[in-house]
């Protein structure tokens, strides 16, 4: 992946030389700075030096022209230093997007390493031998670690993790002594390094409880996230391209901004015939957008495991966003900007409230969920939706935007946007429940939207009495899809079906299982539970033994 991979050589007058092959480079006593990045929106990245300072920041920043108007400062470089010296590390709070970096001060030895508000950049640490090495991979950070003859080692309870929520929790990876970092973190690094928070969501009170206020606040603070994202493409003159499917989000994206004259190209991608692609067509039409559908039939793209691993880090089981990466090769991206979705739309707007307060509703498996470790991230948080919006959104969803910026780009949203994040923590759940506000808000200000089918309930999004009732109507036309072999229009990505009816995938995950399970053999608890869950689990467990067993075969991890 991209970014800076910094090594600090803490011993004592050592001079590090950990270089990295076509990385740009820049050496400061014991610091090592690299940085590894790609050209598009590169007027947006900087990584440079003056007497005092080194300064990166990789990725994208949505309102940089803003920033260097209202502060009078056209150089990049000289902004960041009058932002640091008004507000210290505070100012990343200024920035918007999608964006990792650091501030390096030489006279005080002092390095502040930080990730966005929503951790949508992928940013690893590890301290060691006397050295501290950040960077965006795993791997050279195990690569550093080889080279002064130091093994690693699986993180076993992170493996359960992994197979009770199909992602981390937290800082863990599945390596012991490796962590990421998350949203609205920081390192302070000068001879050891402190984990410390610029910015948390968890710490916002209810203080919405009016409807017409929560409408009237959300749909101000979209058009003017939305209008953000556009005019980043326009500022490059890139063509736009979204995202499109049977969801609200992605046609919130999509309907406004072409209600606001910006002109998508759109792609959907889901199992032929489903209500992803039926609807997708028909807003498509509509609006005479140039529409594209990349059907997912037979789910060959789950043996894409390799690459999974190699993109998402290991973070999440590899099937996770394995669809969306192959439909996004199908693409040219040349022409186009940033990648516009509505990525957690529904969870910001009551998707993440239970009926129970649940915090750990939101489960892959249960069969080991009394092995994870889930008690003390549970209490760190002030109530289930903030818990859900760092473990689910920031550590599960943000897969998406691994794989796009895979592919030399990035994944925006509207409803990523800290200001939308924290305006609708600020709502009172009970007018989020069954996503009530959302579809208020649509009936308001958008009642367009709302013409065409919510796939989730398979009726238009006009009532709310629909939502509840879906609940019912789905069960019937499951059941009716079972009763006449049509199981496959159920859903986007119909894994049963395909396992049922395309052999070499089935022939894949088995032998793939078969020639590597020798690899925990030391470990007979896990080897017990892998061989359980292989043979007796869904198709989702298996995928992440795949995704364990390929972790430690890559890494050559000891178990």
């Amino acid at each position: 992946m991209y970014g800076f991979t910094i090594h600090i050589d803490l011993k004592l007058n050592a001079v590090s030389n950990f270089l990295l092959k076509n990385q740009k480079n820049i050496t400061f006593e014991n610091f090592s700075f690299n940085y590894f990045g790609f050209k598009k929106f590169e007027n947006d990245k900087v990584f440079s030096e003056n007497k005092e300072y080194i300064i990166g920041i990789d990725g994208v920043v949505l309102n940089l022209v803003q920033l260097k108007n209202a502060y009078g400062i056209s150089d990049y470089f000289n902004l960041i230093i009058s932002l640091y010296s008004k507000h210290n590390i505070q100012f990343v709070s200024e920035l918007k997007g999608e964006f990792s970096g650091f501030i390096f001060d030489k006279k005080t030895k002092q390095l502040l390493f930080f990730n966005n508000k929503t951790a949508t950049k992928q940013v690893f640490y590890s301290s060691f031998e006397k050295s501290i090495i950040i960077s965006p991979t795993i791997e050279n950070i195990i690569n550093l670690k080889e080279r002064n003859n130091l093994k690693s080692t699986l993180n076993v309870t992170a493996v359960y993790t992994l197979l009770s929520f199909g992602a981390m929790i937290e800082n863990d990876t599945l390596v012991n002594g490796i962590f990421k970092l998350n949203a609205g973190e920081y390192l302070e690094i000068e001879h050891s390094y402190k984990l410390k928070n610029y910015h948390t969501f968890n710490n916002i009170a209810y203080t919405i409880n009016n409807k017409k206020q929560a409408i009237d606040g959300l749909n101000e603070l979209f058009l003017n996230a939305l209008t953000l994202e556009y005019q980043k493409d326009i500022e490059y003159n890139y063509q736009h391209l979204a995202t499109l499917s049977g969801g609200l989000d992605s046609r919130m994206t999509v309907m406004i901004a072409d209600a606001l004259g910006f002109k998508n190209d759109t792609f959907c991608f889901s199992q032929t015939g489903y209500l992803d692609e039926t609807i997708a067509n028909e807003i498509a039409k509509k609006l005479a957008l140039n529409h594209t559908f990349i059907p997912l039939n037979g789910g060959d793209y789950l043996m894409n495991l390799t690459r999974m691993i190699q993109v998402t880090n290991s973070l999440q089981a590899f099937t996770a966003a394995a669809h969306y990466d192959f439909s996004v090769k199908k693409l040219n991206l040349a022409n186009y900007g940033l990648m516009h979705t509505g990525q957690i739309g529904d969870a910001i707007l009551g998707g993440y409230i239970s009926k129970n307060s649940e915090y750990l509703s939101k489960k892959e498996s249960t069969k080991f969920l009394n092995k994870t470790n889930t008690k003390s991230a549970v209490l760190k948080y002030k109530n289930e939706e903030v818990f859900k919006l760092y473990q689910r959104a920031f550590n599960l969803i943000n897969v998406g935007s691994y794989i796009t910026e895979s592919h030399k780009t990035y994944l925006t949203s509207p409803f990523l946007d800290d200001e939308i994040i924290e305006f609708s923590l600020a709502i009172d759940p009970k007018l989020k429940v069954n996503q009530n506000i959302y579809l208020e808000w649509i009936t308001k200000y958008h009642p367009e939207i709302a013409k065409y089918k919510w796939e989730r309930t398979g009726f238009k999004p006009n009532k709310i009495w629909k939502t509840s009732l879906s609940r019912y109507t789905k069960k019937l036309i499951k059941e009716f899809y079972k009763l006449t072999n049509q199981s496959e229009k159920f859903t986007m990505t119909p894994t049963d079906f395909w396992f049922k009816n395309n052999s070499k995938l089935r022939a894949f995950y088995s032998d793939y299982f078969k020639n590597n399970s020798y690899l925990i053999a030391k470990n007979r608890e896990l080897t017990k539970d892998f061989n359980f869950l292989f043979n007796e689990g869904n198709n989702t467990e298996k995928s992440v033994v795949l995704t364990v067993l390929e972790t430690i075969k890559k890494y050559k991890l000891e178990v």
